[in-house]
């Protein structure tokens, strides 16, 4: 089960790298499923795996807030080129 997962997560990493919005969207819902079915899996987990997991997860986190305050400026830098403040 937490192969899946770490599968997912990287399916979401290199969708992010990529800058593709719809390998994102695909992505964060592949991964989405695969987190719901968790609670229904009843296997041993390995905490290794389980590790590694949350550094996949902290490696997503650190792409999607880089890849918001790069919108964010290249959003403020299209309002002052128009004029706006």
């Amino acid at each position: 089960m937490i192969d899946r997962i770490i599968a997912r997560q990287t399916d979401l990493i290199a969708a992010l790298d990529a800058f593709d919005a719809d390998a994102v969207v695909a992505a964060s819902r592949a991964l989405a499923e695969a987190l719901a079915a968790l609670p229904e899996e009843k296997e041993a987990v390995d905490s290794e795996q389980v590790a590694y997991g949350m550094k996949q997860a902290e490696a997503a986190r650190i792409r999607v807030k880089y890849l918001t305050a790069w919108n964010r400026q290249k959003i403020d830098r299209l309002s002052e080129l128009r004029g706006h403040s």
